[in-house]
């Protein structure tokens, strides 16, 4: 009985292991780059979404790389349900016209209270594999737990 415990601790605390490196890079990707946390995970799983602009956009380049953009109050209608929120979006998809009325060119997607503009491929693919990495963890913990409490057959 004793190995079987001592088996089900070392299975568990891998699982766990596994489980915080895929939510931690998950979560260090969006604050370690100034991007909104999960923003490929939430594109990826967000609804299309048709995007009414505010009257102003917080544009932020970091690092000389593409601004992002965060513009509060926006109005946007997914899935025939309008809602207001916060977009988040690359300088590059906000556009403002000859007479300062800002515009969204690009693909969005709303989740939740937020809508997403298209991230890069990278970052979809990066923040869907670490969730996956994490799910896989859960699993595997999940099967320590059952493994643990199966009887077991003894040997003759």
């Amino acid at each position: 009985m004793q190995g079987r415990w001592e088996k089900l601790k070392q299975r568990s605390g891998i699982s766990l292991f596994i489980i915080a490196v895929g939510l931690g890079l998950f979560f260090f990707v969006g604050s370690g780059s100034q991007k909104p946390t999960g923003w490929g995970a939430a594109y990826a799983f967000g609804t299309p979404a048709t995007v009414d602009l505010a009257s102003s956009c917080r544009i932020e380049t970091i690092g000389g790389g593409k601004g992002t953009g965060k513009c509060e109050g926006v109005k946007w209608t997914a899935g025939g349900q309008s809602q207001t929120g916060t977009l988040y979006a690359f300088e590059d998809d906000i556009k403002r016209s000859a007479d300062g009325d800002l515009t969204f060119a690009g693909e969005a997607k709303a989740l939740g209270d937020r809508a997403y503009g298209r991230p890069e491929s990278w970052m979809v693919v990066f923040h869907l594999a670490v969730l996956g990495v994490a799910c896989l963890g859960v699993l595997a913990l999940l099967g320590s737990l059952v493994a643990a409490a199966l009887p077991t057959r003894r040997r003759a």
